[in-house]
């Protein structure tokens, strides 16, 4: 069964948590939480820690205790291959993306953070040494902070270290045990805040920019240990004594359980992460779509646009080059206002597309939804307007000619812009 097939077929999302104790990464439904299967076939994964997606959207899983990382196909999410084997890294725990081809890859066991390249998966450089003396058991959250530097947590040094990963300075952010922090976990930002799993003191501790103790936004929570942003507004944490995953609001804490207590035999649920579904692709093959714009001048409630134009040579996506694109006069069009919300439009083209030409016409035109240009038109009396700027808005030809239109922007008193989304001439 595909990925995509996986849970209910109305929610866009699976939620991926790992089960350290049961060596696997469970996956659940992303949207009511109920177990669906497990990741990996045994003997795959020994310890899963951190999850992230690399530059192909396939699934990357940190594998701690058998010092790897591993890939699942992002389509089927069964195809397993080690991407980075034993020998570079002695338990690799934490993972924080740098761009799209680059993370940064952090051990345990070492305290040893490397940048890594994931097209080639090779290490690039080492931004902070092995047994550097400086932290002690860095954990599954690492975070990139927005002064550009990593906050690191040390599980075993209960402290956090502020590392710069363009030369590998460091800096102490929270002393160890200051303000009694206990085992950091996961470090999380919430604008400049920070936001930390502190295992040891069974609860989530609120940073400031600077190290200050804020709060403890949550507490208790036994087995605090992974967090990631699950949209601006909630946070999911995951307890590997509860073993569960809740959905904590940002505003004032309260929260929910997206996966409920050992659910699907989850035992030391460390990190979560949310896949979003890819949509299933469709073949389409009578694409005949055409976009013409000009600028247009205003006189009365008349639009008059002498220079229509249409581009060629484009490409979709990665494949677009904007050397290709030829631009070619298409005509001329004119839309000329009944009242608000309804004019009749007029065209003449002098192109022709594979010796079938664009034509002479018109037809009526209607506001298709209202604006706040179409509701201040309707205060006023339509014949007495000198603001010109109702004009804006979409339109279109009613049902009979539902899946085109025009667009109109209103630039001001003299001008607009029009867009006209319609198609080729028939072959």
């Amino acid at each position: 069964m595909s990925a995509q097939q996986l849970g209910d077929p109305n929610c866009d999302s699976l939620l991926l948590v790992s089960s350290w104790s049961r060596d696997n990464v469970k996956i659940y439904d992303g949207c009511d939480g109920s177990y669906l299967r497990d990741l990996a076939n045994p003997g795959i994964l020994d310890g899963p820690q951190a999850i992230f997606q690399d530059h192909n959207g396939d699934v990357i899983v940190v594998s701690e205790s058998n010092h790897r990382l591993v890939r699942f196909d992002q389509e089927t999410l069964t195809e397993a291959t080690t991407v980075v084997p034993p020998g570079l890294m002695e338990n690799p725990i934490t993972v924080v993306k740098k761009d799209d081809q680059h993370i940064f890859l952090a051990s345990y066991s070492s305290n040893e953070i490397i940048e890594m390249n994931t097209v080639s998966w090779e290490k690039t450089r080492t931004i902070l040494p092995a047994n550097n003396g400086q932290i002690m058991g860095i954990d599954i959250g690492m975070a990139m902070g927005p002064d550009g530097h990593l906050y690191v947590p040390g599980y075993d040094s209960d402290s956090i270290l502020k590392v710069n990963p363009d030369n590998g300075a460091t800096q102490s952010f929270v002393a160890s045990g200051s303000e009694g922090l206990d085992r950091p976990r996961s470090i999380l930002f919430n604008g400049n805040e920070l936001l930390v799993t502190a295992w040891g003191n069974q609860a989530i501790f609120n940073y400031s920019s600077t190290g200050q103790l804020l709060g403890t936004p949550v507490t208790p929570l036994p087995g605090a240990a992974g967090m990631i942003m699950d949209g601006p507004e909630h946070i999911l944490v995951t307890s590997d004594t509860f073993n569960l995953v809740r959905r904590y609001q940002l505003n004032d804490f309260s929260f929910e359980n997206v996966v409920g207590n050992s659910s699907g035999g989850l035992v030391g649920a460390t990190y979560v992460y949310r896949l979003n579904k890819q949509p299933s692709i469709s073949d389409v093959t009578d694409i005949r779509q055409a976009w013409m714009i000009g600028v247009g001048t205003i006189d009365g409630q008349r639009i008059t646009v002498t220079e229509m134009a249409i581009n060629t040579g484009g490409q979709f996506g990665a494949d677009f080059d904007p050397h290709a694109i030829s631009r070619h006069l298409w005509g001329q069009l004119t839309i000329d206002f009944m009242d608000c919300h309804h004019a009749e439009m007029s065209y003449a083209s002098a192109l022709s597309h594979n010796q079938h030409a664009f034509g002479a016409g018109g037809y009526l035109l209607q506001r298709v939804v209202m604006n706040q240009a179409g509701l201040n038109c309707d205060q006023d009396h339509f014949a007495d307007l000198t603001d010109k700027s109702y004009m804006s808005g979409t339109f279109y030809g009613g049902q009979h000619r539902d899946g085109e239109g025009f667009s109109i922007d209103y630039l001001n008193e003299n001008q607009v812009i029009v867009t006209w989304f319609t198609y080729l001439p028939a072959d």
